[in-house]
């Protein structure tokens, strides 16, 4: 059996940055040869100050969509109680059709509370949540796939509901769930995804991995049709002594240990970081999806292009 092929990919930070600068960024990655950007969604920062300037994910993806031509792109995750599920099926087969089938769709079941409050969201607790995700990608599908779409659950309903044009993709474009809830979470992604994202660690996924095995098996899945992804801060620098410098500041500003940032990211020389790759790729993970800072800042990005991503391919 060939081995999958390994992924590697940008979350791309949008608050603060100019639609200028996030379409030279989508296309840089693109040229770095990168398999695909996202953008997280939200309405304002949530480690920036939330007075920056910050775009609304799904009309920015259709735009940054026309600036580039063959890279995917997603929303890692979409917040499902943001916009209603026959709408957001109806965006993604939109956006789908502008970007001529290169649409990766992410949902999730929301966490920001703050951010729910300020636009004025119900923030019900996180098992109807989940409940609403559920629907909500099952009413997708529908959508997606079947002539007209009907359904009536706890929380959403359609009623014969037409969306024309379908999706490029066939049967839908991918779908991606980010989260490692063991006991609903890893169902809901045993029961509907085509890609799982966490942001663990390689002993934290060791322990999420048999527990969506085994749910899958309860489905009737092929757990192996799931794609793995990873999902952090990615710190590579030429140099250890640069490396070291930089674990200090962001130690200091954070309020941690050094030892405990490297624990919770991906970082290090070039030849360090495509070690601790590897130990994902050992249990099962296949794509790396890293945040390697501003946007108008490319050296990292281009660094782990010229001297990692070379590696995997």
């Amino acid at each position: 059996m060939m081995a999958p092929r390994i992924r590697f990919s940008i979350q791309t930070p949008l608050e603060g940055a100019t639609f200028e600068a996030l379409a030279r960024h989508w296309q840089a990655a693109e040229r770095l040869g990168y398999d695909s950007v996202w953008l997280d969604d939200h309405f304002y920062g949530v480690i920036t100050p939330p007075s920056d300037d910050s775009l609304e994910c799904w009309t920015l993806m259709a735009a940054l969509a026309r600036e580039t031509s063959t890279i995917r792109f997603g929303t890692l995750v979409g917040c499902n109680n943001y916009r209603h599920p026959p709408l957001i099926a109806k965006m993604a087969a939109s956006v789908d059709h502008i970007s001529n089938g290169r649409l990766e769709f992410g949902l999730g079941a929301g966490w920001y509370e703050r951010e729910y409050a300020a636009y004025g969201y119900d923030f019900p607790a996180i098992g109807t949540r989940l409940r609403q995700l559920e629907e909500s990608l099952h009413i997708c599908k529908l959508m997606w796939t079947e002539e007209r779409a009907t359904f009536a659950g706890q929380h959403y309903r359609v009623d014969k509901a037409w969306c024309n044009p379908k999706p490029l993709q066939k049967p839908h474009p991918p779908i991606m769930i980010g989260g490692g809830g063991e006991r609903v979470l890893l169902r809901i992604v045993a029961q509907y995804a085509d890609r799982w994202n966490f942001g663990g660690s390689v002993k934290e996924f060791q322990v999420k991995l048999p527990i969506l095995a085994a749910h899958c098996r309860a489905v009737g899945r092929d757990f192996n049709v799931i794609e793995k992804s990873w999902f952090g801060n990615i710190l590579i620098e030429a140099s250890e002594r640069r490396l070291q410098e930089r674990l200090a500041k962001r130690a200091a500003r954070l309020g941690a240990a050094a030892d405990q940032l490297e624990d919770s990211m991906i970082c290090g020389t070039p030849e360090t970081v495509i070690a601790r790759i590897k130990q994902y790729t050992a249990i099962g993970v296949t794509h790396f999806i890293g945040m390697f800072g501003r946007v108008d800042r490319l050296g990292a990005t281009e660094l782990f292009a010229r001297e990692v991503l070379p590696a995997f391919r």
